[in-house]
């Protein structure tokens, strides 16, 4: 299988015990309210590894990704609460009673209503820039200093 289109079941294999609980906790902790962030060497005796052990781990690319599909899936709780709040911003319930424009301006992107135009004018550098009877008389020109 392509190391791009690895399931979240096969990078659970491929990482230890350990560093799948030091990914979870290194995650939780991203997601954790200010006051009660852990420092990276409490999580590393927390899961009963040196720092540098930990270092080395979140040098690995599969604990990375393991890491960001922990959060994509923390992130994917959250869906519902922001489409709610982006319906709030909408009808300005949330906002004095003014609608959002930018709220309206994502919701008609997100549904593929709205999109960004941009024209590109490219200049054919293919086209000669002299007329064939032009082209003539410039070479007849300098025929006149060559022979």
């Amino acid at each position: 299988m392509s190391e791009n289109y690895i399931t979240f079941e096969e990078l659970k294999q491929r990482l230890t015990p350990g560093q799948r609980l030091a990914a979870e906790l290194i995650v939780a902790n991203d997601f954790a309210p200010k006051g009660e962030k852990k420092t990276l060497d409490q999580i590393a005796e927390e899961v009963g590894i040196t720092d540098r052990q930990l270092y080395n781990w979140r040098q690995n690319p599969d604990f990375t990704r393991y890491m960001a599909a922990i959060s994509d899936n923390k992130l994917d709780n959250y869906r519902s609460l922001a489409d709610s709040q982006l319906i709030k911003l909408i009808q300005g319930t949330s906002n004095n009673g003014v609608a959002s424009i930018k709220a309206l301006e994502l919701f008609y992107r997100l549904n593929g209503r709205m999109q960004d135009r941009q024209t590109l004018v490219v200049e054919d550098s293919r086209k000669p820039a002299y007329s064939r009877d032009e082209i003539s008389r410039g070479l007849e020109e300098l025929n006149k200093y060559v022979n």
